[in-house]
């Protein structure tokens, strides 16, 4: 009984949008608008390692100019360029500060399309929360903590570890999250370009990696580190014993080689056999330090294989969807266009 009841309000629910959909139409051919806002471009501090990242007034106004630039490279796709059925906004908002990892002045740039509809007869713009898409520059450490997402345990309460303390759990926190496994196959599109699943990373090709990887002998340091500041005696002896005896597994050489995803059924899931998804952290020496900070040098992209974006392109047109535009900006969009922007 309680299935057919699931089964009858799934029916309901998409007849219900199904009307919804007939009764609401794109307004694929009106004319629209388009401008940029700024917010505060001086990056959210201070970061993890309790500093600011301190960008002046100066190198802010100097990376707006710089954003600005950018946005009027995607301005030339066909969407962006002569806007019909929604009214454009893009904003240039303040990015995640790293003081340890970061360079360039981070920020985040989100296009908003407030989508034009024919609803009931009556011409309505999407305004609230409208369709958009974002992606963030100057920020490496996107993928941090991936796999190695561990509490602070900032609400302990009667801990029993006598080693315990806030200010160690803390550092040893943010140091476990600084590494994380690689988000997907590296596929280089070209040199500046490379592709990990749904992520395009767009850097500059003749700087050191990016992100380096990690060997086995640091990721347990950081490992035993964290858990021996548990704030349960118990849980802070058992994690010790256990980690300690997986990390004796290895060879004395095989700890000065690099960390992958080992045996899934291990607690720290770390091996040494080489595969797709090593244990990497961001690379400080990639910046050029020679640039300004307030030059883009990397930029983090979600887009879909292109399969995908056609897909979902031509799924949310027949449903009247304003996602409709957003997936049409990255279908026509070409990633080697935006090459130019790196480096200023």
């Amino acid at each position: 009984m309680k299935a057919k009841l699931i089964l009858l309000l799934c029916f309901i629910w998409i007849i219900a949008a199904n009307t919804l959909a007939q009764n609401e139409i794109l307004l694929k051919d009106k004319p629209g608008t388009f401008k940029i806002t700024t917010g505060t471009l001086n990056g959210q501090g201070p970061d993890q390692y309790d500093k600011s990242c301190g960008y002046t007034k100066t190198e802010s106004d100097a990376a707006a100019k710089n954003l600005i630039s950018l946005v009027g490279i995607f301005r030339r796709n066909p969407v962006l360029k002569d806007i019909k059925g929604f009214d454009g906004i893009c904003d240039l908002n303040g990015g995640r500060c790293n003081t340890k990892f970061g360079y360039g002045l981070p920020a985040f740039v989100c296009f908003y399309f407030q989508t034009w509809s024919l609803r009931k007869g009556k011409e309505v713009k999407w305004t609230s929360e409208p369709p958009q898409w974002r992606f963030e520059v100057n920020m490496p450490e996107k993928f941090c903590s991936n796999g190695f997402n561990v509490s602070n345990y900032s609400n302990a309460y009667n801990p029993t570890n006598p080693a315990f303390n806030e200010n160690g759990m803390d550092k040893a926190t943010v140091a476990l999250r600084e590494l994380f496994y690689l988000p997907g196959v590296k596929k280089t599109i070209s040199p500046g370009i490379d592709r990990y699943g749904d992520n395009l990373i767009i850097f500059k090709p003749d700087r050191p990696e990016y992100w380096q990887q990690v060997t086995i002998r640091e990721v347990f340091r950081l490992l035993l580190n964290y858990y021996k500041l548990d704030p349960d005696k118990i849980a802070k002896e058992t994690m010790v014993s256990v980690l300690e005896n997986e990390f004796s597994n290895f060879s004395e050489m095989e700890k000065d080689r690099f960390a992958y995803f080992g045996n899934p059924e291990s607690i720290s899931r770390i091996g040494s056999v080489k595969n797709e998804t090593p244990v990497m952290r961001p690379d400080p020496v990639y910046w050029d330090r020679k640039l300004p900070r307030s030059a883009i040098q990397f930029m983090w992209l979600e887009i879909p294989q292109k399969e995908e974006v056609e897909r979902k392109l031509d799924g949310n047109l027949k449903a009247e969807n304003g996602y409709y535009y957003v997936y049409r900006l990255l279908d026509e969009l070409d990633v080697k266009d935006l090459l130019p922007a790196i480096g200023h």
